[in-house]
């Protein structure tokens, strides 16, 4: 019958499986567990931009929150450059991806916090007179609580943006330049110029942000101090929190802000 057919495809489908697995040695299977995360985690960005995306466009619609309910997809596309990277680092360059968080292959989390703790306190700094004195004017969310749903799903997307792009520029560009070059030139300020290139600028020579320019050599020497991205990723992640979900200029990225300037 079917059934009974469908069940002999089912037993041998495992068998082959299982002799497959036998097979694997311990290289194998790391990279198939890698493999395993790699899916699950695109799945998990996917479901997770779903949501925002369904959620800021109810907003948008109400007429609530800022001018980029499509910001959440910009902020996906920085996964495909984690799985980019950790494919090239192995097969292109024959070396381990995660070395591109320092020498031990490990992102330094006490450094991640000290860093993103500065960031906080100088956005605090920098901004927090602007909205003790005028939070009614530009706040944008009158209700906290969608501001609050929308953050929450938008944090977990801040922080693999800002260590996408901390690996990409500070991790695999000032390597890849500083074991050709030990010249400043080449492992802080190239990647740098290219950094400012990928955030155009209307203002900026070639369209290039000054700002993000000067933040990338600020990036470039906290991680050659430090010989981790830790630190650097952590000041990144707390600029972007303070940037993109408290307070942002409103003609800008700030589709997730709590306040908006004009």
């Amino acid at each position: 019958s079917k059934l009974d057919q469908g069940a002999d495809w089912y037993d041998r489908g495992t068998a082959t499986i299982s002799r497959g697995l036998e097979r694997c040695t311990g290289k194998d299977m790391r990279a198939i567990n890698i493999s395993f995360i790699l899916v699950t985690s695109f799945v998990k960005l996917i479901l997770i931009t779903s949501q925002l995306v369904a959620e800021t466009n109810r907003l948008a619609s109400e007429g609530i929150g800022t001018n980029n309910p499509n910001l959440v997809r910009f902020f996906a596309h920085f996964k495909s450059a984690d799985t980019a990277l950790w494919l090239v680092l192995p097969l292109v360059h024959k070396r381990k991806a995660n070395t591109l968080f320092g020498p031990d292959g490990k992102m330094k989390w006490r450094h991640f916090r000290l860093g993103m703790s500065v960031s906080l306190l100088v956005g605090a700094v920098a901004w927090g007179p602007l909205v003790y004195n005028h939070a009614d004017e530009i706040l944008i969310f009158p209700n906290l609580r969608s501001w609050a749903i929308l953050a929450a799903i938008g944090l977990p997307m801040i922080f693999v943006q800002c260590v996408a792009e901390e690996l990409m520029f500070r991790g695999y560009m000032l390597q890849q330049f500083a074991a050709r070059s030990m010249s400043v030139l080449g492992w802080s300020v190239i990647p740098s110029i290219l950094f400012g290139l990928a955030h155009p600028s209307d203002a900026g020579l070639f369209s290039m942000s000054w700002y993000h320019f000067v933040f990338g050599l600020v990036m470039a020497a906290v991680t050659s101090r430090t010989a981790n991205l830790g630190a650097a990723a952590g000041i990144h992640f707390g600029n972007n929190l303070i940037n993109l979900l408290l307070i942002a200029p409103s003609q800008m990225v700030s589709g997730l802000a709590l306040f908006a300037i004009p």
